[in-house]
């Protein structure tokens, strides 16, 4: 008898964690996944400067956040994968390019959105819907810094190639991101803040110019082998106060550059290479 009480015991024990394991086996499985899938994105964003690889890497990342939207890091990564491919990758493609500027920056919004301190902020007020972002973008900390960050990089990237009306519609909430960006880490991403609001402010109307400019010394002047920032004052800058000399300068400083300075930055500085060449060579449209 003892032990058949035994044996039955054993029995209902085995039969509960059989009715208990699946629903464990599958968050077990989703985590590990997810796991998996950062780690093939970050493998292959560590080798960027191949064109399959930068692409591999936002395919994984996107299988990852498809699965766990919540965290930071993964976001912020596969919107800047995503504007990777559009600068670099697929730029010879405006259409492609733009998707994927889109792709980047919807990912990082609907992260931003959904973060408690935005929440908090949006519905402390009464306003219009742009009022009521604006709110919540300004609570927002530096556990989303990476993420606003990245947003900003593909949202302008979108908007500089279309009608100004739409730069000048978004204007708020872009000055607004970028401001909490430089408060919390002015120096993030080589000073990118600057660099994007050197290019947004070249391309907006009503804006002094000046603060173009201001913008572009300053992330240069912080971060001088970081390509990027010669290539976009010359694109959007100089191109916009017509200095001819001072375009072909910036462009000539990218090709003669030794990209490997920045370690971390080398398959972007390469890359930027590339578009300097091709900038170049558009010299005499550009400022006829």
């Amino acid at each position: 008898m003892k032990y058949s009480l035994q044996a039955l015991l054993y029995i209902i024990l085995i039969s509960s964690c059989a009715t208990k394991s699946p629903i464990s086996n599958r968050y077990v499985s989703k985590k590990k996944n997810t796991e998996h899938l950062v780690r093939l994105g970050n493998l292959n964003w560590e080798k960027r400067v191949d064109s399959k690889s930068a692409k591999l890497s936002k395919h994984f990342l996107s299988k990852a956040i498809e699965l766990d939207p919540s965290n930071p890091e993964t976001v912020a990564l596969f919107s800047r994968s995503c504007y990777f491919n559009g600068r670099y990758i697929d730029y010879k493609n405006p259409k492609r390019a733009d998707s994927l500027f889109i792709e980047g920056y919807e990912a990082s919004w609907n992260f931003i959105v959904s973060n408690q301190e935005y929440q908090i902020g949006f519905q402390s007020i009464d306003g219009d819907t742009v009022t009521k972002k604006i709110a919540g973008l300004e609570r927002l900390t530096g556990e989303t810094l990476s993420v606003a960050y990245w947003w900003a990089e593909n949202f302008t990237s979108y908007l500089l190639t279309k009608p100004v009306l739409k730069r000048l519609e978004n204007r708020e909430v872009i000055e607004t991101i970028l401001h909490r960006i430089l408060s919390i880490d002015p120096g993030y991403n080589f000073h990118g803040a600057n660099r994007i609001f050197g290019s947004f402010y070249a391309k907006l109307p009503g804006v002094s110019l000046e603060q173009s400019k201001n913008n572009f010394d300053k992330t240069i002047s912080s971060e001088p082998d970081f390509m990027t920032s010669y290539l976009m004052r010359a694109q959007y800058f100089y191109t916009k106060s017509g200095d001819r000399n001072l375009f072909v300068k910036d462009l000539q400083y990218i090709l003669n550059a030794e990209p490997t300075k920045i370690p971390e930055a080398s398959p972007e500085n390469l890359f930027e290479q590339e578009l300097a060449k091709i900038l170049l060579s558009k010299e005499e449209s550009l400022f006829e």
